[in-house]
């Protein structure tokens, strides 16, 4: 999947991160309930966050904030958006599957996945699971979008279900589950594979 997502950020095609955009006030709404129940920002790692907008978006609201993604292109635009936004942010390139606390840290309470792991294998998802809880606080809650349905080929995102999000992450539960709205002009591709938000916390 890693080549399918380098050649993506190569040539510009990103429809997860399109549903991101789209969903700008939906996602401000969200950060602003973490930051409410948990008394104000904390620590967050953005996972896949390929160009870095929503690292950015966390930094300026205060978060101690950590972006990871594996695709070289991803990382070295991200890093650029931080620098130009003149952020207090970083990014690391690392394998979500297999992330190690020397690199990455530890003691993470929240966890922003907007397209990532709805395009891994169920045996890639479940080490991106391990991974994941190995850096969460015992509190720690997720935000997840994830397309329910194919986005095409099998070389492409194949979705992720509450059952296939729960089979991965064991020690979590999923409590929220809504559609994420998009704009009119949506391509016909994201329209049909019902990009959804998923909200997990750590049992």
């Amino acid at each position: 999947m890693s080549k399918f997502y380098s050649f993506a950020y190569a040539v510009r095609f990103t429809p997860w991160e399109e549903a991101g955009q789209a969903n700008a006030d939906a996602l401000a709404e969200m950060f602003a309930r973490e930051e409410a129940e948990r008394c104000g920002p904390g620590k967050a790692l953005d996972l896949g966050c390929g160009t870095g907008s929503h690292t950015v978006e966390l930094a300026q609201r205060g978060w101690q904030v950590t972006g990871v993604d594996l695709v070289d292109k991803a990382v070295e635009r991200a890093r650029k958006r931080i620098a130009d936004a003149g952020v207090n942010a970083k990014v690391l390139r690392a394998d979500l599957t297999s992330m190690s606390s020397d690199v990455v840290g530890t003691g993470y309470g929240f966890f922003l996945d907007l397209g990532c792991f709805h395009g891994l294998t169920p045996q890639e998802q479940q080490a991106m699971a391990r991974s994941v809880t190995a850096l969460a606080n015992p509190e720690a809650t997720l935000f997840m979008m994830a397309f329910e349905k194919p986005a095409g080929p099998r070389f492409m995102p194949q979705g992720a279900t509450v059952e296939t999000i729960e089979a991965a992450y064991r020690d979590w539960h999923v409590v929220d589950v809504e559609p994420a709205p998009l704009p009119a002009k949506s391509r016909r591709m994201l329209i049909k594979s019902e990009p959804t938000f998923f909200r997990l916390q750590r049992r």
